[in-house]
């Protein structure tokens, strides 16, 4: 049969939210959420009720007995939960109790709502007291049902989720797949589809990977894709549920299935089928014993029969409509119901004004114990006061004559440092001046000498002799005053105070352009003089903030030993020696950053790198160095910039100097 939209947007509001709040009652059954005592049908678990049970084990069997019978028979499964519930308190099982009262709620749900709800009250605060999470939840469920009946969508909706978190604790999947359809259920009853469909197919998921029934899911799935207009899906999830019920024997999911395929038809204006499908309902809620399950199928039966004017049919179904809608919502019991209700949050007004109170009374104990110890506190506080003053006193005159004593110390370690630099100075300018001294008296005796050779007799070649011998006194002179002016200028240099602004800084353009600088200066130094120049440079090594000056200092005085290192080797040096000077950087695992210069020199001895680093130290020829280079490059390095300076070097092999860089400067 085709699917066609109906004539006219005919929507039986009424009808349909039955129906969905009808698919909320039966989830309720413990049998669909928790794994069952006994893998048994009902006959054989009535078969176990003739044999010999401890009192607790048969008040268990009787709930177990009235679950299966609530799907077919809502009265039988009342005289159950009554046995039950006798059993439990002639044996003051209090935990039995509860069971009991749940599973006579649950029978009773349909022809008493207010005696339902008030029994599915009394079990919960039975089952808060002896610790059982599992009936708690079991109860949040029944009594959520209950309220998303009565229309209060944010106390049904708040049972619902309590009931769900609790059994999430659990761990109790069947139950959660039971809570999951109950949203769902509501959801589609306020008419919020997506929602409906995401808490739906949840269920379902975890449904299929359980191996649970999933009649009343198929149902609500069924609903939402009514509302969604697709009819066929509908059908299909319908049809679905019509067999697991049918199957399983659960007469009240069969009036679910039949009615929602009812509606459906309804809504497609194929009325012959919407009245074949609801009179089937019809049926399966009478042999149920389960009323609303009637009146939903009268209102659909009743609207059908009105539309097809055949009076005397929508007359009779109207009659029984009434009839159910006085025996389920009578004004007698609808006042119960309201009674009940405002008692039940009269209670738990009052517990959480209780709870409230005590824990007000806690806070004040706490904050009077709180203000105690803060004035405890404050009498040990005043006391360690005194104490620290007294203790203070004493130290202050202990530091006063400790600084007394270390100004002492200090001056004395300046005044032999002073003395020990100056000796230095001394001892090095001592050299060139000598120079000087000796070469200006030669230069004074030859100036005689001519004057002497010129009153006797005037001699060409002895006066040239003179006159060259003079003039080589006098380069002697500028050479050796040029020493003294390095070794001032060294000197001078490292008394600077090194304040200089720092910027950011390329380390590999640095180091690049201060060998090429170096290597150009010995070229001019020493004529013909050539070395390959090696480069091992890091990409994309980040900037650092430097004295760009004080560090080029660094650089172009390391490059510039390393050349001269590499052209004395060169002069002993067997043929094929060839002159290398390597410059590179990298950044180490710790963030550093170095620089190194490395050279195939003739190296240096152990007792020679212990004293590299020292004022006026050098392994040059006399004349070539101050010996201060090193030693201000070390101070820029260590002192200027927080880093170090190292050196690696053996005899024959070359000499290496590190540079590094902190953190903090990168």
């Amino acid at each position: 049969m085709p699917y066609t939209p109906p004539a006219s947007p005919r929507l039986v509001f009424h009808t349909s939210c039955l129906l969905l709040l009808l698919a909320l009652l039966p989830l309720l059954a413990p049998a669909q959420a928790r794994q069952p005592l006994w893998h048994s049908t009902l006959d054989s678990l009535q078969a176990l009720e003739q044999q010999p049970q401890t009192d607790s084990s048969r008040i268990q069997l009787l709930c177990r007995i009235s679950d299966q019978l609530w799907a077919s028979d809502t009265e039988a499964a009342a005289r159950y939960s009554r046995r039950a519930l006798a059993l439990a308190r002639r044996t003051h099982n209090r935990r039995g109790e509860g069971a009991a009262l749940n599973r006579l709620g649950a029978a009773l749900r349909e022809s008493n709502l207010a005696r339902a709800l008030e029994l599915f009250q009394t079990s919960l605060h039975l089952a808060e007291q002896v610790g059982d999470t599992a009936l708690q939840a079991q109860n949040m469920r029944s009594i959520g049902i209950i309220y998303v009946y009565l229309r209060d969508r944010q106390l049904g909706l708040s049972y619902y989720f309590r009931g769900l978190r609790l059994d999430s604790l659990l761990g109790d999947e069947r139950r959660i797949v039971v809570d999951l359809s109950n949203i769902g259920l509501a959801y589609d009853l306020y008419n919020q589809v997506d929602s409906a469909a995401y808490y739906q197919e949840q269920a379902y998921a975890l449904a299929q990977r359980l191996h649970a029934s999933t009649n009343y899911i198929l149902y609500g799935l069924g609903n939402v894709a009514r509302k969604r207009a697709r009819f066929p899906e509908a059908l299909s999830y319908y049809r679905r549920s019509v067999a697991e019920s049918k199957r399983r024997r659960h007469l009240r999911s069969l009036n679910f299935s039949y009615l929602g395929m009812a509606a459906l038809y309804q809504q497609l204006n194929q009325p012959d089928s919407s009245i074949y499908y609801a009179r089937l309902g019809e049926q399966a809620a009478r042999a149920n014993g389960f009323l609303r399950g009637v009146l939903n199928a009268s209102v659909v039966l009743t609207q059908e029969f009105e539309q097809r004017r055949q009076l005397d049919s929508a007359f009779r179904y109207q009659k029984m409509l009434v009839a159910m809608k006085d025996t389920l919502f009578g004004q007698e019991k609808v006042m119960r119901l309201q009674n009940v209700d405002y008692q039940q949050r009269q209670r738990d007004q009052q517990a959480e004004a209780a709870q409230q109170a005590l824990r007000n009374r806690y806070q004040t104990y706490g904050l009077l114990a709180g203000v105690g110890g803060l004035l405890l506190l404050l009498g040990l506080l005043v006391r360690h006061d005194r104490q620290q003053q007294h203790t203070n006193a004493a130290l202050q005159t202990s530091l006063a004559e400790l600084k007394e004593a270390q100004l002492m110390l200090v001056q004395r370690e300046k005044m032999a440092f002073l003395g020990e630099l100056t000796a230095g100075v001394a001892h090095e300018l001592q050299n060139p001046l000598s120079f000087v001294k000796r070469f200006a008296e030669v230069s004074t005796t030859l100036v005689d000498e001519i004057n002497g050779a010129q009153q006797l007799a005037r001699d060409g070649r002895l006066e040239r002799e003179i006159l060259d011998g003079l003039k080589q006194n006098l380069q002697n002179i500028s050479q050796h005053g040029q020493r003294a002016t390095a070794i001032i200028k060294g000197m001078l240099e490292h008394a600077r105070t090194g304040q200089q602004p720092r910027q950011l800084t390329n380390l590999n353009q640095l180091a690049q352009e201060n060998l090429h600088l170096a290597y150009g200066a010995v070229q001019q130094q020493f004529p013909g003089f050539k070395a390959e120049l090696r480069t091992t440079f890091e990409a994309n090594l980040p900037e650092v903030a430097v004295v760009a000056a004080d560090l080029s200092r660094v650089l172009l005085n390391l490059c510039t030993n390393a050349l001269h290192a590499v052209r004395q080797r060169q002069l002993t040096a067997a043929a094929g020696y060839v002159p290398t000077v390597e410059t590179g950087s990298r950044r180490l695992p710790d963030g550093q950053l170095q620089v190194w210069v490395q050279d195939n020199g003739a190296g240096m001895s152990s007792e020679v790198q212990q004293r590299i680093f020292e004022p006026f130290f050098t392994t040059k020829p006399v004349g070539e160095g101050t010996g201060l280079g090193l030693s201000l490059a070390h101070d820029i390095v260590v002192n200027g910039h927080q880093g170090t300076l190292q050196v690696a070097s053996g005899v024959g092999e070359g000499t290496t100097f590190w540079l590094t860089l902190p953190v903090a400067n990168a």
